[in-house]
């Protein structure tokens, strides 16, 4: 795994006792305009949308993510 020449053997990996922050998301097909801090814009033609994220254990569910979805976290 790359991160191991990083000395972080419990990142980027899934399993039991190792650290896991995850996100949740939809990808949309919706053209947008995407613009950067320096004005730079460029055109995507889908978008994604987070949903839910996990983060130490706990669940956080988006405004989206409860519009669209039934989480139980």
């Amino acid at each position: 795994m790359p991160l191991d020449g990083l000395n972080l053997k419990s990142k980027g990996r899934l399993e039991p006792g190792l650290d896991a922050d995850l996100t949740l998301f939809t990808l949309r097909r919706q053209p947008t305009v995407l613009v950067d801090a320096e004005n730079d814009s460029l055109q995507a033609e889908k978008l994604l949308v987070p949903l839910a994220a996990i983060r130490a254990g706990k669940g956080y569910v988006t405004e989206q993510g409860s519009a669209e979805r039934d989480f139980d976290l």
